[in-house]
C-alpha cells in the first residue's frame, strides 16, 4: 500500500462523496486506514477519517468493492 499522505482537498472530497451517498469503496477505506497511520495527518484530518471509519463499522456507510461509488 502507498505511504504517501492523503492530500486534504482529496480527504475532504472523499468526505463530502461518501455523506452524499453512504458508499466507499474499499480501495478509498485502505488509503483512509494508511492515512491514519502516518504521521503526517493532522488532527483535524484524523478525526474526520476516523468518523469515517467508525461510519462503516456501524454500518451507516455501506463499503463497496468497486470504485465507482
Amino acid at each position: 500500500m502507498n505511504n504517501l499522505p492523503l492530500p486534504s482537498d482529496t480527504l475532504s472530497e472523499l468526505f463530502a462523496e461518501v455523506s452524499s451517498t453512504g458508499k466507499i469503496a474499499l480501495r478509498d477505506c485502505q488509503h483512509l486506514r494508511d492515512a491514519l497511520l502516518n504521521d503526517q495527518t493532522s488532527d483535524e484530518e484524523k478525526q474526520a477519517i476516523d468518523r469515517l471509519l467508525y461510519a462503516v463499522r456501524l454500518g451507516r456507510i455501506q463499503l463497496i468493492e468497486e470504485s465507482n461509488v
